[in-house]
């Protein structure tokens, strides 16, 4: 009998287990990967007598050294902070959170509670990260991105009171299916349709819209109820329908279209325990690779080798290598002495730094107990704009509540109204914005954590925004090599921001080293 696609992966997985069939799907070319990854198939002695020194732990140094070492090089990383993973950090108990200013808090949540201060969720796509994450032993679990549970408020909508993500989805949907109906109908399109696309048109929006069989919007059970289904005499009643024109003013399109981004889109996964164990998880297989408080001071790169000067227990070191990967951040390295070119010096500036933030609470779960809500985004049209429910420890007593992830900064470096308040202003609007959604509750919020990340030492800013016009010339200006150097970080990616364009920018460095040695 022939053995189907379907069975022998099946197979593989009762042999194997999960591990295995994935390995397997991934071979075969049934699980897509979101970028091309340029990592060279070299043999393991590829680089033996060559040493390349990594500046920078985060996810793309630390994907550098594994690859590298693998291939044979001797390998070194040195790390500003004291622990790995850059800015795929979690806050937990006994965490500092230090700002440049010496500002200082002391994380003291519950043991088993954290905050990803930076990257949060794995899209199912980003199979890169995903492979390091089976290969290092980091078990995930299921981060829910989206609930149509969560709530959305407006002070212009339903008299400012919260309703459910599914009234105001549907709703819409609903309205803007009967409009098209009738322009359908009143022969609005009949230079666009023929007469047998419109009659197909019509059906599928009555089904998309839940229209009545005059193509009327009358509600939907999609949106939910206010008498629940029972077992009783009383039938279930329906939401009366939002006003349109209140949706209209409302504008919620931020979190109506949220899962709809290709990186925000269901299935997504978190590391258990904390995004970084993927960080701590290269650690222990790469070792004493590693330096930490070790902040670079001074880069100097040739032709044939690259010298980088470093403290180390306040005494300046330094370290000889035939190649350089640079995983600094652009507004680190601006700031470091070198001897780049005029053309990378630019570079570094010409790419503006996110100044986001995050805000986060120690709280009991009125969210699960009092409004069914596990995991997913509220959405308010308040200074904080989302409530953030975590995906971990469900149905526990206390969870750790994101109140707060945006902005502090405009494009043009300006404050926005949120960065231009002091920190008591920033939690007061946190709460605020807990109390819009889930009046009341902002009482139950205890131990803020705050982190702005222009203000984190070695970080000074999130990302690196690559996505602006301005920004082209620079990211091909860092594409290339200087000299033995070569820089590596999201940013050098089309998934900047995520930990997967990190692993793909360190495949490309690697690609790079490897074709220079090989021409």
């Amino acid at each position: 009998m022939s053995l189907t696609r379907r069975v022998f992966i099946q197979r593989i997985a009762q042999l194997g287990g999960y591990s295995a069939a994935y390995s397997t799907m991934h071979a075969l070319g049934l699980i897509p990967a979101t970028g091309a990854s340029e990592l060279p198939d070299l043999p393991s002695d590829f680089g033996k007598g060559k040493k390349v020194v990594i500046l920078g732990a985060g996810i793309a140094g630390l994907v550098s050294a594994y690859e590298l070492r693998k291939a044979g090089f001797t390998v070194a990383i040195l790390e500003a902070r004291n622990r790995p993973g850059g800015r795929s950090w979690s806050v937990r108990k006994g965490s500092t959170v230090e700002f440049t200013d010496g500002t200082k808090q002391e994380c003291t949540w519950e043991d088993g509670h954290y905050l990803n201060a930076g990257p949060a969720r794995i899209p199912s796509h980003h199979t890169h990260i995903l492979d390091y994450c089976e290969k290092l032993n980091v078990p995930l679990e299921v981060e829910i991105n989206f609930s149509r549970s969560a709530l959305m408020q407006a002070d212009v909508l339903n008299g400012g009171k919260a309703v459910e993500e599914r009234q105001v989805v549907h709703d819409t949907r609903g309205y803007i299916a009967e409009l098209l109906s009738k322009a359908v109908n009143q022969h609005a399109l009949d230079q666009e349709l023929t007469k047998e696309d419109s009659t197909r048109l019509l059906d599928f929006l009555q089904g998309f819209g839940d229209l009545n069989e005059k193509g009327k919007y009358m509600g939907t059970l999609r949106a939910g109820f206010t008498r629940p289904r029972g077992a009783g005499p009383d039938n279930v009643h329906l939401h009366d329908p939002l006003k349109f024109s209140e949706l209209l003013a409302a504008d919620m399109s931020k979190g109506e279209f949220y899962e709809e981004q290709i990186d925000w889109q269901a299935t997504m996964f978190q590391p258990i325990g904390g995004m970084d164990r993927i960080g701590y998880g290269f650690a222990k297989v790469l070792g004493d690779l590693i330096t930490y408080e070790a902040p670079v001071s001074e880069i100097t790169t040739g032709i044939n080798s690259v010298t980088v000067s470093y403290t180390r227990g306040g005494k300046t070191q330094t370290m000889t290598a035939d190649w350089c990967i640079c995983t600094m951040p652009l507004s680190v390295l601006a700031k470091t002495k070198n001897n780049f070119s005029a053309e990378a010096q630019r570079a570094f500036t010409a790419m503006p730094m996110t100044a986001l933030y995050k805000i986060a609470w120690e709280s009991p779960r009125f969210w699960e107990k009092e409004y069914r809500i596990y995991g997913g985004i509220s959405f308010a049209q308040q200074m904080v704009d989302l409530v953030w429910y975590p995906s971990n420890k469900l149905f526990s007593p206390k969870g750790i509540l994101i109140a707060g992830f945006n902005a502090e900064r405009d494009e043009m470096g300006a404050p926005t109204p949120f960065g231009a308040l002091s920190r008591e202003g920033k939690l007061d609007a946190s709460r605020a914005a807990v109390d819009k959604l889930h009046p009341g509750k902002s009482s139950l919020l205890t131990k803020p954590i705050y982190v702005s990340w222009e203000k984190i030492p070695y970080s000074l800013g999130c990302f690196a925004n690559n996505h602006l016009p301005s920004s082209d010339s620079a990211y091909k200006q860092l594409d290339n090599p200087e000299g033995r150097t070569v820089f590596a970080g999201d940013y050098l990616s089309h998934l900047v921001a995520w930990q997967e364009g990190a692993a793909l920018s360190a495949h490309r460095a690697i690609d790079r080293i490897a074709a220079a040695m090989r021409g």
